[in-house]
């Protein structure tokens, strides 16, 4: 307390000269309405440039949040865009209309993901949801830019998917152009890039062709994008060779959806009742 006083007793003279013009500018700026604008427009800019850093400060931390309110939002107009897009059937009795119901409903989750592999032959992938959630072994999974793989297991809060880099994941696609089905698989060569297979000769090719999946499978909703046609040529099978490039790029995944169709096990179950030798 005392060298304080001390202190202030050494710059007393200073003190009393900015106390002094303190209450000089403010006469001056209350009694004068053009210094009184010039004061409240000055301080109003630098106190809101004060508020905007803090403001871009605060968002900064709250990114990952409003990444995921993002990502819950996108789930939810990815699963009420599939329920619209359910065909009209003519109704010629009193429960026609019954045929469209549930036929295309898929419930959209979104998950963050947590650890992610490309540079193997068999890459997987971890998502921060699991069986409290919903999530089982064979649902589909996408991003905002495509398919991305299958859930192989599934924990309580976690799960794993085989991402379509993934030498043992198919996917029934289709040429969307024309509606030409085949396979897409992963040779594990480039991760920019996978396989169009099984797609004949006779079939007109083009480059930058879309290939999206097909309605042929149970785990994809149909007219998911997959890839573009890069490059193309005939093999000694009969098959055309083709090069896709992948709309994803696995390696910069942050967010994801998995797909929840209530029908999927019945109809492989279903098809899976056909066995060789049946016909």
């Amino acid at each position: 307390m005392y060298r304080l006083l001390q202190l202030l007793h050494s710059y007393r003279a200073f003190l009393l000269l900015l106390f002094i013009e303190i209450v000089c500018i403010w006469l001056l700026v209350r009694n004068n309405p053009y210094h009184s604008a010039a004061y409240f427009h000055t301080s109003n800019a630098i106190i809101g440039n004060i508020y905007q850093t803090r403001n871009n400060i605060s968002q900064y931390f709250k990114l990952p949040s409003i990444n995921e309110e993002l990502a819950s939002d996108n789930a939810q107009l990815r699963e009420l865009l599939s329920q619209s897009q359910v065909p009209i059937v003519v109704k010629s009795e009193e429960d026609s209309l019954e045929l469209t119901k549930n036929v295309y409903n898929q419930e959209y989750l979104s998950a963050k993901v947590i650890n992610n592999s490309v540079q193997l032959k068999h890459n997987y992938l971890t998502i921060n949801k699991g069986s409290l959630n919903g999530v089982e072994p064979g649902m589909g999974v996408i991003s905002a830019n495509g398919i991305v793989g299958k859930v192989m297991s599934v924990s309580e809060n976690f799960a794993t998917v085989a991402s379509l880099l993934n030498i043992d994941v198919f996917v029934s696609a289709s040429l969307k152009r024309n509606n030409t089905f085949g396979s897409i698989r992963w040779d594990g060569s480039d991760i920019l890039q996978t396989k169009f297979m099984f797609v004949p000769k006779h079939i007109i090719l083009e480059k930058g062709d879309t290939i999206v999946t097909s309605s042929y499978n149970s785990i994809f909703p149909e007219n998911i994008q997959i890839g573009f046609v890069d490059d193309f040529s005939l093999a000694d099978d009969g098959y055309y060779d083709i090069d896709i490039n992948l709309s994803n790029d696995f390696s910069n995944l942050a967010f994801v959806y998995v797909i929840k169709n209530p029908y999927r096990e019945e109809k492989s179950e279903l098809e899976n009742e056909i066995q060789p030798g049946n016909e």
